[in-house]
């Protein structure tokens, strides 16, 4: 019976074929008073329909729409038949195919033709208003627009806003399937994290519009730090006027390069990451438009965007580079988890003392010991927050008892002061040591071997890059462990004297 049927199918399908052959405009008839069959396709509700049996069955590569067939068993949709989504609700088309053909039942097999050629299959549309029938995803009772949805462990999705034209990018009417799209052969329809990340940060400043922190993400309630008089907490950093970014700057990285900016609004200082308008793959353009006439307005983003994804079905990463949105690897050098701007394209490791410090590493005879404030994830704008002009006319950012208390308690103001006077007693103590021993070498110099000297003067050498550290990199960026590499330094001076006086 099976193969009867197939066999019935089968010769329908070529009947249907060869008929379609048989009237193309050109072909010579026995009459010349025979009318001319219609050849375009019905009006549609929907652009640019494909209505005619090779939309399912007959392609020039059936395995792709097959295995999409094959995804579709095994997706939550099993149930739902062709009709009921690929044709609009209410429309002429779907009117069409219910009353020819294609049931509204779920298929118990998929069947086509394999023919020649290279004609290009464009995705399906498919209309927001089959996703949002009352028997489907518009139930009354279902709340789809306004509940909140679990996307991450961190983040609630509702559907409501980006439905809000009012807030969808130039000329990009975003539907259902702008997010919910065929992204690997594992699933049928899957969410992109990168689609929200391109939409969310591209040419926004931080933390401001549709790049707003807390559109997605909830306060986090945890404190940060519960040690001293008060918890440090994100909404006491917020009630505070504590930037975002002095912490999180890192957390935005745009493909092909982006900046972040410091600038100063009403005497406050404002932290802002740059995203460049132009984050578009040019060999895209080139793959489907090889003619000067089709570029030219390749900068007009409402109509790139109205013809490529309202009418079309583009995906976003068709066109666009991906923007990274995660922590920043701490393991990292800067070098390789930091965007580099301004000075740093000749000056490549500005400040290395000073990050050296607030990251700690492990050295001979110190223990890593990274700062808090390194831990915590602050950046240098966190605490550098009053401007100032140097003696040289150089205006730079300074930081001060001020951003202490900030983030931690009023009498916090005199800490900064502290530790620069505890350190300056240090480094004072650590001058001392190291004069005993250029004074020590400098005495039997002339009577040490070469070899002793040379071993000498290297272990001088790398007590002085110990407490260069220290020195040139203000150890206020790391206090415990500049104490820690102010006691290395001083270890090392003292084994160049003991050094010294046994090789006598």
């Amino acid at each position: 019976m099976n193969q009867k049927r197939d066999y019935r199918i089968f010769s329908v399908v070529i009947g249907i074929i060869l008929a379609g052959t048989l009237f193309m405009p050109g072909t010579v008839f026995a009459s010349e008073h025979q009318p001319q069959p219609r050849m375009e396709l019905p009006p549609s509700e929907i652009p640019q329909p494909q209505l005619f049996c090779g939309y399912c069955h007959i392609l020039t590569y059936p395995a792709i729409v097959q295995k999409g067939y094959t995804l579709w068993k095994k997706s939550k949709h099993n149930q739902v038949g062709c009709v009921q989504c690929h044709y609009p609700p209410d429309s002429k088309a779907r009117a069409m195919a219910e009353s020819s053909h294609i049931s509204s039942q779920p298929p118990e097999r998929f069947s086509f033709i394999s023919l020649g050629g290279g004609t290009i299959r464009t995705k399906p549309r498919i209309s927001d208003t089959s996703c949002l029938a009352s028997n489907c995803h518009g139930k009354p009772d279902d709340q789809f627009r306004t509940k909140k949805i679990k996307f991450t462990e961190k983040v609630l999705f509702v559907h409501e806003p980006h439905f809000d034209k009012k807030k969808q990018l130039e000329g990009m009417q975003v539907n259902c399937t702008t997010c919910h799209q065929h992204e690997t052969d594992q699933k049928k329809f899957e969410v992109s994290r990168a689609t929200c990340h391109l939409c969310h940060f591209t040419n926004v400043k931080f933390n401001e519009d549709r790049g707003r922190c807390e559109l997605c993400h909830e306060l986090p309630k945890k404190p940060i730090q519960t040690s001293g008089d008060k918890p440090i907490t994100h909404k006491l950093l917020k009630d505070a006027g504590v930037s975002c970014a002095s912490c999180h700057i890192e957390l935005i990285q745009a493909a092909g390069g982006g900046k972040y900016e410091a600038y100063f609004e009403n005497g406050a200082l404002k932290t802002t990451l740059i995203l460049g308008a132009g984050r578009m793959k040019k060999e895209s353009c080139l793959a489907c438009h090889d003619q000067a006439q089709a570029l030219k307005e390749e900068k007009n983003k409402k109509l790139m965007h109205e013809k490529h994804v309202t009418i079309k079905t583009a995906r976003c990463f068709d066109c666009h580079r991906p923007i990274t949105h995660a922590k920043a690897d701490l393991s990292k050098p800067f070098e390789e988890r930091s965007m580099r701007v301004g000075c740093e394209a000749c000056h490549l490791e500005p400040h290395r003392y000073q990050r050296f410090l607030s990251a700690g590493p492990k050295l001979e005879g110190v223990s890593h010991t990274p700062d808090f404030m390194f831990r915590a994830r602050t950046n240098c704008l966190g605490c550098h927050v009053e401007l100032k002009v140097t003696k040289k006319g150089s205006k730079v950012m300074t930081g001060s008892g001020k951003a202490c208390v900030r983030c931690h308690t009023k009498d916090h103001d005199k800490m900064l002061d502290g530790w620069k006077s505890e350190l300056a007693n240090e480094i004072k103590g650590v001058k001392e040591v190291e004069q005993e021993a250029v004074d020590a070498l400098a005495k039997v110099k002339s009577k040490l071997s070469e070899a002793i000297l040379t071993k000498a003067e290297q272990m001088l050498k790398e007590g002085r890059e110990t407490f260069n550290i220290v020195q040139y990199g203000n150890g206020v960026h790391n206090k415990k462990y500049s104490i820690m590499l102010i006691d290395a330094a001083i270890t090392r001076f003292e084994e160049v004297i003991d050094f010294i006086e046994e090789g006598e």
